[in-house]
């Protein structure tokens, strides 16, 4: 009979044991799962905007050649051109490119991380071009040529366009991060009383 109650509690221990490990399982794969979920927002978030600033390329590239219009293929080329670069702006921070800053003041990370991204996305563009150009038989010069007319000061004035327009995108992550998840999207689209204290509206 003692025999019985020991393998009797022997086996509600396996079983505790059993459902733990399950319950630990189903917790990493949840973790994974709100991890994919954030990451895919944010390449979102960032697919848009880089799509947003070379849309606005094209039509002041279509007002300075006299254009009447901007063809589908050049939005779609855009398009990819922001899916591809995107995943490079992921890719740079997950290896933390510019966080060295994050305890000064918003400013300094905010041009830091937006100095940084631009010369990343201008090397990232100037490579993706000279390799489509070798794949059709262009040379480096005729690759890069529709690249700020391929120049080095057409290519350092893109870059610091880059730079100009990436300062609201990493400005607003930067109060993002300080302010907490979600609470600067509250500030900006709901509703708010003007004599409610500013503490109380970010809370």
């Amino acid at each position: 009979m003692p025999w019985e109650i020991d393998v009797t509690g022997s086996l509600s221990s396996d079983h505790r044991f059993v459902l733990r490990r399950e319950g630990d399982v189903g917790t990493r794969i949840k973790a994974v799962k709100q991890k994919a979920y954030s990451e895919f927002k944010e390449f979102l978030v960032i697919v848009l905007y880089l799509w947003l600033v070379f849309g606005l390329l094209l039509l002041y590239k279509s007002v300075i050649l006299n254009q009447e219009h901007i063809s589908y293929l050049a939005h779609g080329v855009a398009l990819v051109n922001a899916l591809v670069l995107g995943k490079f702006v992921l890719i740079a921070r997950a290896l933390h490119l510019g966080d060295t800053a994050e305890d000064a003041p918003l400013i300094y990370p905010t041009l830091l991380k937006s100095a940084l991204f631009s010369i990343v996305l201008a090397g990232c563009k100037i490579l993706e071009d000279v390799a489509v150009g070798f794949y059709h038989g262009k040379s480096f010069s005729e690759s890069i040529a529709d690249l700020g007319g391929g120049t080095l000061k057409g290519i350092l004035t893109l870059t610091v366009l880059l730079f100009v327009l990436l300062i609201p995108f990493f400005g607003f992550g930067e109060l993002q991060r300080v302010l907490g998840e979600g609470k600067l999207a509250q500030l900006f689209f709901r509703p708010r009383t003007v004599s409610e204290p500013a503490q109380q509206r970010a809370a």
